[in-house]
């Protein structure tokens, strides 16, 4: 597939603009529905088990579903996968390699933004690329690969071992640069780098996965 698959889950979103292009699919995960209807998008599938949807949503949710017969999966809430991680297999499934997935930093609850990045990781294994997103926030898991960070961007960049270690690290375009190190699991050694917009920014990750963190203007 030559768009994006699209999850909006329920986790508090601020005033960020869902990215929706001509050839995007977007999925309404659950209680991101709510999100959606704020801002008057109609999305291409609902799915979830709508445990966070709020009661005063759920004519919306059946009114959708009336209107779009066959775009609605609704999953038990005893289950093994995430709602999120359900939403990116059935992405994964039609043929989507590219993913952005919002309203799924969780706010005061660290475990569902925790979990958000295992998703991240679930499909970096599958060979797709994903980012959360936030107001000010992306995250992106890479390995074996290099990310050149958007011209226009500048603020704080971090990266984390996902694994227990990222071997042949290199980062450059940036207050502090690495050439070729190796990036523990045990210790924050990748945190709160600084990006001027235009310096052309990137980092290089050889064996292992590492979590980078870009925090415009902060």
């Amino acid at each position: 597939m030559k768009g994006r698959c699209i999850l909006v889950g329920s986790a508090p979103m601020g005033k960020e603009e869902i990215e929706y292009r001509e050839g995007d699919f977007l999925i309404a995960v659950d209680g991101g529905l709510t999100h959606l209807a704020e801002r008057g998008i109609t999305p291409d599938h609902v799915l979830g088990d709508y445990d966070s949807l709020p009661e005063r949503c759920r004519p919306l949710l059946e009114r959708f579903e009336a209107a779009h017969p066959g775009s609605v999966t609704t999953l038990p809430v005893v289950k093994d996968d995430t709602d999120t991680i359900a939403a990116a297999r059935l992405g994964f499934e039609m043929g989507f390699r590219e993913f952005l997935i919002y309203g799924g930093l969780g706010g005061d609850r660290l475990d569902h933004t925790l979990a958000n990045i295992q998703t991240l990781v679930y499909l970096k294994k599958l060979g797709a690329g994903a980012e959360l997103v936030g107001e000010r926030t992306r995250l992106r898991v890479i390995t074996e690969e290099t990310l050149t960070l958007d011209p226009s961007f500048e603020g704080t960049f971090s990266v984390f071992a996902l694994d227990r270690e990222v071997k042949d690290l290199t980062i450059g375009g940036m207050q502090y640069t690495l050439d070729q190190g190796t990036l523990s699991y045990a210790f924050p050694l990748g945190v709160s780098n600084h990006v001027k917009a235009g310096e052309g920014a990137f980092v290089s990750a050889g064996q292992g996965l590492a979590l980078v963190v870009l925090i415009q203007g902060a």
